[in-house]
């Protein structure tokens, strides 16, 4: 099968690349940029078209020039996030993508939705937030999957369009960019790993997060799916606090010099990711502990095995 992956080369998108190519997919990437580093050893078996999803040309050359059949869409803007930058590449981007695979007639397109746009908790009342829960983003980055999600739903009713999308979690892992409230999880394990001390302030603020290549699992998941009910799933709910994260990191680094300072407000509201478990199928393959471990590997840290 014939791929096409927008936003290939970035954080979550190289995971995926990997994926598809190790499944023995054949795989094209869109980037404004060309460059392939984050692929690692398999760019060589990786086709690059120079493209931005701005430019509707860009994505139906890549598509018909690549007798594409299935559209992966990982493109984001990043910080800071100002309305007019978002809207560019988040908003207008997808709409591209959404035209060019109708025009293309490709069999599915799967894109990474986001819990940004879930509210604060007491909105929901201190409940879990499935996908059918009221959203309250806090952002122009979470408008933005707002936006999108009603999109995908428009071309899906009015033309057919197979368009499935993925609720992703706050991702963390090795090579994420430094992006703000991010800076924090950088420090924590690049710190942790290189012997540094570690200061992690908010201890107590709690996140749903998701290890990179859990969120490159999901993604590829959404092509396997033989039918869905639904055009959007969450894929993740696993509510950790900044102060767990940090006694995982130093479970496996027991040197480590971290502390956590008490504090932090919970900005976003427990996930309820049931449904793509009961309906789909879907299993994780990483916790967030597992995800913490395998991080620290990817920085150099001897973890035993079994740990």
């Amino acid at each position: 099968m014939s791929y096409l992956v927008i936003g290939g080369t970035g954080f979550i998108g190289s995971r995926l690349v990997r994926i598809l190519v190790e499944d023995g997919h054949d795989v094209t990437v869109l980037s404004p940029s060309g460059n392939t580093s984050k692929l690692g050893d398999v760019a060589s078996r990786v086709r690059v078209e120079k493209g931005s999803v701005g430019e509707l040309p860009d994505i139906l050359h890549a598509i018909k020039r690549n007798s594409v059949r299935m559209v992966a869409y990982l493109a984001a803007e990043s910080p800071p996030w100002t309305p007019m930058n978002v809207t560019k590449t988040m908003m207008i981007g997808f709409l591209n993508v959404l035209e060019a695979s109708r025009i293309m007639d490709v069999e599915r397109l799967v894109w990474a939705s986001s819990y940004a746009q879930i509210g604060p908790p007491e909105l929901y009342g201190g409940r879990k937030v499935d996908e059918d829960a009221p959203v309250r983003p806090m952002s122009p980055h979470g408008v933005s999957y707002v936006a999108n999600e009603f999109a995908a739903n428009f071309y899906a009713e009015n033309y057919g369009l197979d368009v499935l999308g993925m609720r992703l979690g706050l991702v963390f892992g090795h090579g994420r960019n430094r992006s703000g409230f991010m800076d924090v999880l950088v420090d924590l394990f690049e710190g942790a790993a290189s012997g540094r001390p570690v200061r992690v302030p908010d201890g107590d603020s709690v996140w749903v997060l998701q290890y990179v290549k859990e969120s490159a699992n999901a993604m590829a998941f959404g092509f396997n799916v033989k039918n869905h009910s639904r055009r959007v799933y969450n894929t993740c709910d696993e509510a950790v606090s900044l102060r767990q994260l940090a006694e995982y990191v130093q479970e496996f680094i027991p040197s480590a010099h971290i502390e956590v300072e008490p504090g932090g407000r919970t900005i976003r509201a427990p996930v309820d990711a049931s449904r793509i478990r009961g309906e789909l199928g879907y299993r994780e393959a990483y916790s967030v502990r597992d995800g913490v471990r395998d991080y620290l590997r990817e920085l150099g840290v001897k973890v035993p095995e079994g740990r």
